[in-house]
């Protein structure tokens, strides 16, 4: 493992009873690296970001962050630590305002969660509704900050999902699928957001969108049946024989 690697994966795998789910993955990732995950549905992505974050322990091998074996550490201390993830669906409170949610993040940030008799008003926090006001500004969506989150698009929530991830101050970055279901102009509004975040900030992402990894990540990992089957920069992993025939089909153009 190299002195910048933030991340190493080290003979990683994963059964449940007899199914094996993610065999004998090794994988190193840089500090400020972008990698791109891929592969055809069932072949291990969730499965492998789910023991990354510590929603789930490997059946053998390590996961080392930093150069320490986090095999047993949960995953709220690995958020703690600065392992931010987000999901799938957009897990926010959505009867609450956009400012409302950051809120909460900042809070949980500064341990002052833990204030219960304090109302969570201006007056009694006037720094961190400070703090809250300028970080929507930095991002582009203060226009956003008293809507509540169930009344603006799905494009938008997505946003305010990845804003809040960064919110948390996170080293390593899992985004997983964060441009499903978009439309372009929403799609390039996130990827916007991605190349905005700090370069010292490492990002794995889950994505379909060919395109979108291509033209964004330093490297592409492609997974197919549990296993590791290319690694590389996009224009190598898009040339790479046994990704076409595997992922892409025989006819394996792979586009970006």
């Amino acid at each position: 493992m190299q002195k910048n690697t933030i991340l190493s994966l080290n003979g990683i795998a994963k059964q449940f009873g007899g199914l094996k789910v993610i065999e004998d993955i090794t994988l190193d990732i840089a500090v400020g690296e972008k990698v791109g995950l891929i592969g055809p549905n069932g072949a291990g992505k969730t499965t492998l970001f789910n023991m990354i974050a510590g929603d789930l322990e490997p059946s053998s091998g390590t996961i080392s962050y930093f150069g320490e074996n986090i095999n047993k550490i949960p995953n709220f201390k690995r958020t703690q630590s600065g392992i931010v993830r987000t999901f799938q669906k957009n897990n926010l409170m959505a009867g609450l305002t956009v400012k409302e949610n950051l809120i909460l993040v900042l809070q949980r940030m500064r341990k002052e969660h833990k204030q219960w008799w304090k109302r969570a008003n201006k007056k009694n926090y006037s720094e961190l509704f400070n703090t809250a006001d300028q970080f929507l500004a930095e991002w582009g969506l203060s226009e956003h900050s008293k809507s509540l989150v169930k009344d603006l698009s799905y494009g938008v929530q997505r946003q305010i999902e990845i804003i809040l991830a960064v919110a948390g101050e996170p080293k390593l970055l899992l985004l997983d699928e964060p441009t499903a279901g978009m439309s372009q102009l929403e799609t390039d509004q996130i990827i916007g957001l991605i190349n905005k975040l700090p370069k010292d900030v490492s990002i794995i992402m889950i994505e379909h969108d060919i395109d979108v990894l291509f033209g964004n990540m330093d490297r592409v990992v492609v997974l197919h049946t549990g296993r590791l089957i290319c690694d590389g920069k996009p224009e190598e992993v898009r040339n790479d024989p046994e990704v076409k025939e595997i992922y892409m089909g025989k006819e394996g153009m792979v586009h970006a």
